[in-house]
């Protein structure tokens, strides 16, 4: 088992981007993108407001973002749990996985909450967000499905998360 998982780690890690799943994937990410800004600010959920620290700490924030949630998460909930696109799996075998991982997912973020990160206890129990990381989750693993590649999902988790703390009001939702 945990021979076939490195395989699936490595085969995630050095499998390249091709270029014409990009573009598909890019006009999959904008209609994503276009419905939680709608979802997020119709339920005042997200508003535009500015991270106010020095760009020093925005940097690091930025950077520790990469690691986690997007990597740690990425690994976790995508390529630990879902098949390769390398495997040939049936479209049965990949919707099982992804309904298995992405309710992981769900739930492994008020766990989050409650356990080892009180600060965002409130904003990980909120329906809201729920809802907004499932639809983020879905695309992370259409992403991961389509191209194979883990470096996809990382950028699209990544940026969706960047966005929410830095310009719509996300790190202020956290108890700090």
């Amino acid at each position: 088992m945990i021979r076939f998982r490195k395989r699936q780690l490595k085969a995630a890690l050095t499998t390249p981007l091709r270029s014409r799943n990009l573009l598909q994937l890019g006009l999959l990410l904008i209609g994503l993108a276009i419905l939680l800004l709608f979802i997020g600010f119709k339920s005042d959920f997200l508003k535009v407001n500015v991270l106010q620290k020095p760009w020093q700490e925005i940097v690091i924030i930025v950077a520790s973002c990469l690691f986690m949630p997007a990597l740690c998460e990425e690994i976790v909930f995508r390529i630990l749990f879902l098949p390769h696109p390398t495997e040939n799996p049936s479209i049965k075998k990949q919707i099982i996985w992804g309904i298995i991982s992405l309710t992981v997912f769900i739930v492994y973020h008020p766990l989050q909450g409650i356990t080892w990160n009180p600060v965002g206890s409130e904003v990980f129990m909120e329906p809201i967000f729920l809802i907004l990381a499932a639809l983020l989750g879905v695309m992370c693993t259409i992403a991961y499905y389509w191209v194979g590649s883990l470096w996809l999902p990382v950028f699209i988790h990544w940026l969706a998360v960047v966005v929410w703390l830095v310009l719509l009001n996300g790190f202020y939702q956290f108890n700090y």
